[in-house]
């Protein structure tokens, strides 16, 4: 379970996010800015802005799809753990360094489990999201095996004319 730390409320870093964005394709990059606040209870949250112009994979489907949901919490939460890191907010990696994040940000986060509730359709020209860390836990699956790291997460979209989706996640972090 995570140990609480002070509340704490921080500005977007348009340079933080560009280099967490960085692998990503260029017209894959959908979080605009992102602010960061942690409370005392040990939950950490994430607020967006998004847009996506042109879909990198189909046809204009008129609203945001599965995968490009996907694809904007993955930006979200890649953006929350690297600020966790650097600003020491999430206990369960209070060993990393930058350098660990950014090792590890794609071959060693990964999604275990992902559900998405679509309420009405999302413009995606122009959308928020919300990216919840509610609890991080670090632990063993076998005495000599590398630590895990299990993150249970939860975000939700929306746009100015109603639309709305929302989901739960749940994350293992492998500590290679």
């Amino acid at each position: 379970m995570t140990t609480a730390i002070a509340p704490v409320s921080l500005p977007a870093d348009q340079e933080l996010l560009a280099r967490v964005l960085r692998p990503y394709k260029p017209n894959c990059r959908y979080v605009t800015a992102m602010t960061i606040s942690a409370g005392d209870d040990g939950g950490v949250r994430g607020f967006a802005e998004l847009a996506i112009g042109e879909s990198c994979y189909i046809d204009d489907t008129g609203h945001l799809n599965a995968v490009e949901v996907n694809i904007a919490y993955n930006q979200m939460l890649y953006y929350v753990i690297a600020t966790s890191v650097r600003e020491r907010l999430i206990p369960a990696f209070a060993d990393w360094t930058m350098a660990d994040y950014w090792r590890r940000q794609l071959p060693d986060i990964l999604i275990t489990k992902l559900t998405t509730r679509f309420r009405r359709p999302i413009d995606r020209s122009g959308f928020f999201g919300e990216f919840e860390l509610r609890y991080a836990t670090r632990r063993r699956l076998n005495p000599v095996g590398p630590a895990l790291i299990a993150l249970d997460t939860g975000f939700r979209f929306w746009d100015a004319r109603g639309g709305r989706a929302d989901g739960d996640v749940t994350i293992a972090v492998g500590e290679s």
